[in-house]
């Protein structure tokens, strides 16, 4: 998170960079203008033109301009020859007359072969035998608003500023043919249709400035755009700003719940819209008014977009006060053509493309203000990223937190209590270790449970755990009391040169009982809350697993066991039978039951008491599970009567096994309030028959047997025959 911050402070630290650096070029731009302005770049000073209007020739009407023009040639240096140079406007005929000379008719919408590849200029050439005073005729055709500015000037001086327009033209052309490109590439990127629009805006300029410098009309395929003649080229400029409105309105965006702006932009971009599509029809009737007001609908649409840029600048949209000051720029460079073009200012080359090149330098900055988008979609995914690594992450460890619960609760209920602390803290570093980078993990337990444990991993580092939990032990009980996990840099003794770092994380266990969990990592990095966090949370749920499995066992063995022999009870006995019965007839294997009464034991307590003989019980009970075998189930039936269940055993071997523990009874000396005890137990056995599937019948047998032995002197043993009498 906190590289992310630094990261985007340092977009915001390079966006306010790129608008000084415009704001820069924003006054070396301005200052251009202006000595364009002032008519003193670049501008090669000719021979002095006097020009009237021819009478009787009405130029508003026939949109036809026709002007007397009187001049003194004096003779050409260097065998060069005088021209005259006509600044290019779109034109359907221009042409010089004199007497029986005439010169070649150029057309704007058709330029010849010789007109090189980016002419500003139409030029006519002199003939080279006249001096002196000369009066010529110019006649023009097809724009009803221009002012005419003829200039005889010396042919270098002409090719000259033929070659100032060309590098203007070529510039502004290359360079929307570069933006363009950017924006292509962008969208292949990014896929975000503003770059496609900004894209088909640039190819839009390109079209459009061409159109109005006449050299969109060289190109094979568009010469057929010249059909519309200057329509054409109002109604290119026309869908030019209703495309420039709509891209300005995705690009400054609206404040939020504000939508002032959008029914206000799309009205325009329809009216221009229509308006262009109104040029295309060619009406004879409309052309003189489309031409005279064209200016109108580009200051409108300048306008807007300075307003709609300014209220963006204020809601901190990137380069938007750029490109405000830039369409301000551009709405000086139409007004300065404007004026040049009604012959109000003096029309030069830096005039002419003024415009075009602030236009130019317009759609850069608005290329460059959508890169804001590119860094906020890369902030966006970034963000989604490092979202999506967090959630991946949490759910890596609340899986290993599922896992490590399962595993847990699965392998501690079937141990016993002195192998639990160990499987559980094993689970546990094989649960962690893989979510956190550490070098050693130690887990040290003290009297929990009864129990001490000392677990590392690597298991390398177990001597060493070892060793320094001697002299360790008094700080790693005190920092243990604390509760909350803590770090701390230690050195290897063997290696005072090697830091590391050491996470102590307390187990939540019972005083006095005490533990930890220690991890080192190499380094002087710490370890994060996070992490911290983690570790503590594992550690828990691994005591708290402890805790619950050995109350579960504690719960089940008060459950299944007799409170005061230890034997199990009378329930669990009755589960054992039904079940040894079932297996024995299911396999066809022998089992026997064996019924044990404590004999006198009435005189017992009459004697010593209840407390006596409870005593007795208890001792009876250890000496009888004591001499049984292992497989062998045994338990307290009730009061002073035992019970025991010989699974596998006939008759014979039942027998036996019912002499040893009437033996291990009788020789039983228990001593209570410093008397010895005599005890002795009677008892009866009885074997499952063949065709016996539950244990009642047995019982029955064995509870006869019993009886039986009682009444043949107690402290023997009897056998139930298959059939008593």
């Amino acid at each position: 998170m906190r590289s992310w911050r630094w990261e985007l402070s340092v977009s915001t630290d390079t966006g306010s960079r790129y608008e000084g650096l415009i704001a820069v070029c924003l006054a070396l731009l301005l200052g251009l203008l202006a000595v364009a302005a002032a008519g003193g770049l670049p501008h090669a000073q000719g021979v002095p033109v006097e020009q009237a209007p021819l009478s009787g020739v009405d130029a508003a009407a026939s949109r036809q301009s026709s002007q007397r023009l009187r001049f003194d040639l004096p003779p050409p240096a260097d065998g060069s020859r005088w021209v005259v140079r006509l600044e290019r406007d779109a034109l359907d005929a221009v042409w010089l007359q004199r007497g029986q000379w005439r010169s070649p008719t150029l057309d704007f919408f058709a330029p010849g072969q010789d007109v090189g590849a980016l002419p500003s200029s139409f030029l006519f050439p002199l003939p080279a035998d006249w001096q002196g005073p000369v009066e010529l005729e110019l006649h023009a055709t097809g724009s009803a608003r221009r002012t005419l500015r003829p200039e005889v000037m010396d042919l270098g001086q002409a090719m000259r500023l033929e070659q100032y327009g060309v590098a203007a033209s070529a510039m502004i052309y290359a360079s929307l043919f570069t933006i363009g490109l950017l924006a292509l590439a962008l969208y292949s990127a990014a896929r975000d249709r503003m770059f496609l629009g900004l894209f088909g805006f640039t190819l839009g300029v390109l079209v459009t400035l061409s159109a109005g410098n006449g050299h969109l009309y060289q190109i094979p395929g568009l010469r057929l755009f010249a059909f519309w003649r200057g329509q054409g080229v109002i109604a290119l400029s026309l869908l030019l700003c209703a495309a420039w409105l709509q891209i300005l309105l995705r690009y400054a965006g609206e404040a939020p719940g504000e939508r002032r702006w959008k029914p206000l932009v799309d009205a325009m971009s329809l009216a221009l819209a229509a308006l262009a599509g109104l040029c295309l029809l060619n009406l004879a009737s409309l052309v003189w008014m489309i031409e005279q007001l064209q200016t109108v609908p580009y200051l409108l649409t300048l306008l807007v977009s300075i307003a709609l840029l300014v209220e963006a600048g204020r809601r901190r949209v990137p380069m938007a006060w750029a490109l405000a000051a830039l369409v301000l720029l551009t709405l000086a460079g139409v007004v300065v053509a404007e004026l040049a073009t009604r012959g109000h200012l003096l029309d030069t080359v830096a005039v002419r493309y003024g415009y075009q090149l602030a236009i130019a330098m317009g759609v850069a900055i608005l290329a460059v203000g959508l890169l804001g988008r590119i860094r906020e979609y890369r902030h966006q995914r970034d963000r989604e990223l490092l979202a999506r690594a967090d959630t991946e992450r949490r759910m890596a460890r609340e899986t290993a937190r599922s896992h490590l619960a399962a595993d847990l609760q699965a392998q501690l209920r079937a141990l016993p209590v002195a192998e639990m602390q160990a499987s559980a803290f094993r689970l546990l570093i094989d649960r962690l270790l893989p979510l956190l980078p550490v070098h050693s993990c130690v887990v040290v337990v003290q009297g929990h449970h009864g129990h001490d444990l000392v677990l590392a991993e690597p298991s390398g580092e177990l001597a060493s755990a070892q060793s320094q939990l001697a002299r360790r032990q008094l700080a790693l009980k005190r920092q243990a009391a604390g509760a909350l996990p803590l770090q701390q840099l230690v050195t290897d003794p063997e290696r005072p040169s090697a830091a590391a770092m050491e996470a102590v994380v307390p187990l939540q266990i019972r005083a006095p009982a005490w533990g930890v969990l220690l991890l080192r990592r190499e380094g002087t990095d710490g370890f994060a809350t996070e992490e911290l966090s983690l570790a503590g949370e594992f550690a828990q749920l691994a005591v708290q697993q402890i805790d619950q499995a050995v109350a579960a066992l504690n719960l089940r063995r008060s459950a299944e066991l007799d409170a005061l022999t230890g034997s199990l009870n009378r329930r669990t006995i009755d589960q054992w039978l039904a079940r040894s019965f079932s297996e024995a007839a299911r396999e066809q294997h022998p089992v026997s039951v064996l019924f044990l009464d404590l004999d006198h034991f009435k005189s017992v307590n009459d004697r010593h008491g209840h407390a006596g003989g409870d005593f007795c019980l208890r001792h009876v009970a250890v000496a009888l599970r004591d001499a049984l075998d292992e497989g062998d189930v045994f338990g307290r039936y009730g009061g002073e009567e035992f019970i025991a269940i010989l699974p596998g055993r006939n008759g014979a071997a039942a027998r036996v096994a019912a002499e040893q523990l009437r033996m291990a009874v009788e020789n039983l000396r228990p001593v209570w309030n410093g008397q010895p005890l005599r005890l002795t137990v009677s008892v009866g056995v009885a074997t499952r028959l063949g065709n016996e599937d539950t244990p009642e019948g047995a019982l029955a047998r064995a509870d006869r047997a019993l009886y039986s032995a009682k009444s043949h002197g107690r402290n023997c043993v009897q056998v139930a025959p298959a059939v008593f009498t």
